[in-house]
């Protein structure tokens, strides 16, 4: 059998009780033991971290490569002068030995302007230069 220790002996309560060389040690235990899972609840939330930011650099140097392909694209247009022929083709010029068809809706009919009519050198008066100014100045003949 095994000696207990009371924790109440010739009636006094409450006195304190001894730590034992167990009780030590499964502390000391307990505490090593919160500390490694703290530890390694820390690595695993680094690791996520870590992966997370990798993931996003791998997708912005995906979007990068793309940007500088279409660099290297537009460099190697550039040096061989097609950059040139396509921006004066949408200006709407064409190379001397080409025919150019535009092709465009045509514009609606318009209607044709009534026929003038010219006033007739009428007179009721016998002075043609009467007349004559009247034509000039274009007063009613009355």
């Amino acid at each position: 059998m095994r000696p207990r220790r009371a924790s109440a002996s010739n009636g006094t309560v409450n006195q304190r009780v001894r730590l034992s060389h167990q009780t030590v040690l499964l502390g000391a235990v307990a505490v090593a033991a919160l500390w490694m899972v703290g530890s390694l609840l820390q690595e695993v939330s680094l690791n996520h971290s870590l992966s997370r930011q990798a993931a996003t650099l791998r997708d912005q140097n995906g979007a990068l490569r793309q940007t500088n392909d279409g660099y290297r694209r537009d460099i190697g247009a550039i040096s061989s002068g097609a950059a040139g022929e396509e921006e004066a083709r949408k200006d709407g010029y064409a190379r001397k030995d080409e025919k150019l068809y535009i092709i465009a809706t045509p514009p609606p009919a318009t209607p044709a302007p009534p026929p003038r009519r010219i006033p007739r050198a009428t007179s009721t008066s016998a002075n043609p230069l009467e007349a004559l100014w009247r034509l000039v100045t274009g007063q009613p003949t009355s």
